[in-house]
């Protein structure tokens, strides 16, 4: 039954991208059509929790089928105009045969499969797995609602004030009978790749978007949480997909990108509350675009659809759950000069490759951790800028070349700066853990949310596209 419970959620995802586009490539399909299913899915289970009505296997069922038919219903008649993007018949043929990239996917394939198998094979041992969000899971399902009984004891865990998206899932899988929840990490690793991806591929091609895919997955301690049940990879998959489709929207102004960004944007608050940050960071570029185009329609259906969830969370943990998350914060902090050392000391380590510790203890060494994502986005940045220099002083195209990738770094920096400050004013009295703890953990794994971004704008530089243009100008010629 797991099977038919994944199926089911797959449809349910392809369903609603049925409605936004009939054009779609197959890395598309795959990708999105599980962020946004299993993520409809938490929220039927939210709605159901709010109802009264206790989900179960039998209900899902049913609530999938019905939507799922229903929004195939009404767009049946524009379902004649599906295609796929790329199109099979041309892609196969010998001479349209990119071997470099299908070379390059073929190790991300190996990959995948050898972390998968150790994912699906390697029980749930993480301490907030344990203590939190598998607890959450497993009982979720046998009770059929959010606001279990452990919340009754005070022992739901830290990720009891979290959106419900990731433990949920883990839930959804329980209640179709899954001994074990990480099949849930593996499908939020492959829409991960297939996503960043296929954005990447539309400025690059797929040799570029290759090469960028898989140095991205190895990111060190990236990779090793595709093999963890903790809710940090998932998160990122939404804030990858998310930036990654407003953005493209942004820029080429397609219109399945503007929905894709918005719902997935509003998943992203849906299954952490501190990506609120990134939530700020798009309305942000939303709120420039609205000042050079003045559409203002757009601008307020993507802003609502991207802060309800966050609203709808709040309301539910004041009312319901009593536990108001702000509480965790003191924005009433004053400069404090250690505090601030602690805070950019293992920032600078983690963006740079370099090392500290806190008084000898919570040493951490930024390589060892992100390799080269950070350190060869910074070098881009600063090659970007002596070549915008250049061709200023020889009075040649610039602004094409600065406005292409400028909001790319808008959000980076903006989302960057306001995660910052979020654990420079966190209450360690009420987080009971010390400043250097939470940065040595909690803000290691939260950077993985700025991975595809960051490789996003390395990927899609002036040099970048240059290189890869004119490899592929000698693989094509020969």
């Amino acid at each position: 039954m797991v099977a038919v419970g994944i199926i089911l959620c797959y449809l349910l995802g392809l369903a609603v991208l049925l409605i936004i586009s009939r054009k779609y490539s197959l890395a598309e399909l795959i990708g999105y059509s599980f962020l946004i299913g299993i993520g409809i899915e938490t929220f039927f289970m939210f709605f159901l929790d709010i109802a009264g009505i206790k989900f179960s296997q039998g209900v899902l069922i049913g609530l999938n089928v019905f939507t799922t038919v229903t929004l195939l219903g009404l767009n049946f008649k524009k379902l004649k105009e599906f295609e796929l993007s790329p199109n099979p018949k041309t892609f196969l043929q010998i001479k349209n045969i990119n071997f470099p990239a299908i070379f390059i996917g073929g190790i991300i394939a190996y990959l995948f499969y050898c972390v998968t198998i150790k994912c699906l094979f390697w029980p749930p041992l993480e301490r907030d797995t344990f203590g939190s969000f598998d607890k959450l899971a497993r009982v979720m399902a046998v009770e059929g609602k959010l606001k279990i009984s452990l919340y009754d004891y005070g022992l739901e865990g830290a990720g009891g004030v979290y959106p419900p998206l990731y433990h949920a899932a883990m839930g959804y899988v329980y209640i179709f009978g899954a001994e074990l929840p990480k099949i849930i990490t593996t499908l939020f690793f492959l829409s991960t790749l297939l996503v960043f991806f296929d954005v990447t591929r539309k400025y690059i091609g797929a040799m570029g978007a290759s090469f960028f895919t898989l140095i991205m997955m190895l990111t060190p301690e990236y990779f090793s949480h595709a093999a963890l049940a903790l809710g940090n990879l998932p998160t990122t998959a939404y804030v990858c997909a998310a930036s990654l489709c407003t953005i493209a929207w942004l820029d080429k102004r397609e219109e399945k990108f503007f929905w894709l960004g918005a719902i997935l944007m509003g998943f992203v608050v849906w299954i952490r509350s501190d990506t609120i940050v990134f939530t700020a960071a798009a309305l942000l570029l939303m709120g420039i675009n609205f000042l050079r185009t003045k559409d203002w329609k757009r601008t307020i259906v993507y802003g609502a659809i991207a802060v309800a969830p966050f609203i709808i969370w709040t309301l539910y943990l004041k009312f319901k759950i009593h536990n108001v998350p702000s509480a965790k914060f003191d924005f009433g902090i004053e400069f404090n000069a250690e505090r601030w050392a602690v805070v950019k000391g293992y920032t600078d380590a983690y963006l740079f490759g370099g090392d500290y510790s806190f008084n000898g203890i919570g040493a951490v060494d930024g390589a060892q951790f992100y390799g080269v994502a950070f350190v060869l986005f910074f070098i881009t940045l600063l090659i970007n800028v002596v070549l915008l220099g250049v061709l200023f002083y020889k009075k040649q195209d610039w602004e094409k070349a600065i406005t292409s990738q400028m909001n790319v770094l808008i959000f980076f920096f903006a989302s960057l700066l306001a995660y910052f400050l979020l654990f420079y004013f966190i209450d360690e009295k009420v987080q009971a853990s010390p400043i250097w703890s939470l940065m040595y953990s909690s803000f290691k794994r939260g950077l993985f949310c700025f991975l595809p971004i960051s490789f996003f704008y390395t990927a899609t530089s002036y040099g970048s596209i240059w290189l890869f243009e004119k490899i592929e100008k000698f693989r094509t010629a020969s």
